[in-house]
């Protein structure tokens, strides 16, 4: 549960500064961008795939009711499919939008599963090797 909360850290400390900024005086241009990159990236930080808080959030709670392993293998497959949903979603923003981050956090992303892949085929392995014990 510990964990949990300090995954939810970011995210609500995202969510605060966006509710606090609402209330600075400064200029309305300036509050704007800095409310909508705040919620934005509390909203991003939760999508439930493995590098990122969501991930291991869910994660953890599913640790608590399938075990390590199966969390685990769980997740990795969960990350995937979100990723290629993602992926295709944002293609279609990229070709319509012409908007290049776009391609680069799509990149990114699929760098940060293929990171997540070594780690999860190790646990694996070892978790493995646990049982045979």
């Amino acid at each position: 549960m510990t964990k949990i909360v300090t995954y939810l850290a970011g995210p609500i400390m995202n969510i605060c500064f966006a509710v606090i900024f609402t209330f600075v005086p400064v200029g309305e241009e300036i509050k704007i961008k800095i409310v909508y990159t705040n919620l934005l990236l509390a909203i991003f930080n939760l999508i439930p795939i493995i590098p990122l808080d969501g991930g291991k959030i869910l994660k953890e709670m599913l640790v608590q009711r399938m075990g390590n392993k199966e969390a685990t293998i769980f997740m990795s497959q969960l990350t995937q499919a979100i990723l290629v949903g993602i992926t295709l979603l944002y293609s279609v923003a990229i070709l319509h939008m012409k908007n290049f981050a776009f391609f680069l956090l799509i990149l990114y992303l699929w760098y940060l599963k293929y990171v997540e892949d070594k780690k999860v085929r190790s646990l694996v392995r070892a978790y493995e090797v646990i049982e045979k014990r």
